[in-house]
């Protein structure tokens, strides 16, 4: 007897279970109670065949479809495919934006092309209405048209661009901008300037420490030509290894070993053996005291403050 003071039971007729002939018969539901019961499985038996005529209570059954369960294993080895690319742009978060060189031939045809067509047919200047996200085109500095992205408007004296071909970001006025014409739009050619971050390395949170980052790669890396190979997914893009073309050595690696920036420990198992060299790289420029590491060991008290991890 149930709280309502309903009786609950096995109903049989001439040794027929009643309720498994309902089932059977497509005019009940196996009810989840039935679970505790010795004819659970009888009922499950019954219930399987009559759902599959699709008869009665059954007639308007759809099977949900089973979800596959994706095995996600963790990669055995660390995949080291490097590519060419060409360094166009160092942001101050020391994230970079790269040009794929197998498609720049491609990039400086359209390019070609567009801005001979733009000398044909010039924009008005101030006839274009920018609008946050349109893509248009933007003349730079150096007095030459250029594919960009509307980010932010201001007001129509200032206007954030985005390169999408080469990284950049530039404030101007609505009257350098003009609309992109269809023919060289990003189904023609997609925006050829990829972001990325630096793999293995933490990026120092001190304002003068990661000014002195940025100035070195700059130097080292901007307008050239490097290998890159795509490591782990970060936050908002791929982290990779980079290598100078002509030596092979890590960029990354390099900004360890002269203590300008601190190793992140990956976890990733396949990634250790990279994560090892990058450790013993700064163990070399703390034992040296070469610049973050000139006054010794800082991580122990001040890490958190500063912005690092151990």
């Amino acid at each position: 007897m149930d709280k309502a003071g309903n009786f609950i039971g096995w109903l049989h007729i001439d040794g027929l279970n009643l309720s498994v002939a309902l089932v059977e018969h497509a005019l009940s539901k196996v009810h989840f109670t039935a679970e505790r019961s010795s004819y659970y499985k009888t009922l499950l038996s019954a219930e399987e065949p009559a759902r599959l005529k699709k008869e009665k209570i059954w007639s308007n059954y759809e099977e949900q479809p089973t979800e596959e369960v994706v095995q996600v294993t963790e990669e055995k080895e660390r995949i080291a495919s490097y590519k060419p690319v060409f360094v166009t742009e160092i942001t101050d978060e020391l994230h970079f934006y790269v040009q794929d060189v197998e498609t720049g031939t491609q990039l400086e045809t359209l390019m070609e092309t567009m801005r001979s067509e733009i000398a044909a047919h010039p924009p008005v200047e101030g006839s274009y209405l920018p609008r946050r996200g349109d893509y248009c085109i933007s003349k730079f500095a150096d007095g030459e048209w250029y594919r960009a992205r509307v980010e932010k408007i201001e007001s129509p004296a200032k206007v954030h661009v985005f390169y999408i071909d080469y990284g950049n970001r530039e404030l101007v006025p609505s009257t350098r901008l003009g609309a992109l014409p269809p023919a060289f739009n990003i189904r023609t050619l997609s925006a050829q300037a990829t972001e990325y971050g630096f793999a293995y390395i933490q990026v120092p949170q001190d304002e003068d420490a990661r000014a002195d980052v940025v100035d070195s790669i700059v130097r080292d890396i901007q307008n050239t030509q490097c290998l890159l190979n795509v490591e782990y997914m970060g936050g908002s893009c791929p982290h990779v290894t980079l290598q100078f073309t002509d030596s092979k050595d890590d960029v990354g690696l390099g900004l360890v070993k002269q203590g300008m920036v601190m190793v992140d420990v990956r976890k990733e198992k396949h990634l250790q053996k990279v994560v090892k060299e990058y450790l013993i790289a700064q163990e070399s420029a703390k034992a040296a005291r070469l610049n973050l590491w000139r006054y010794g060991d800082f991580r122990a008290d001040d890490a958190d403050e500063f912005g690092y991890r151990r």
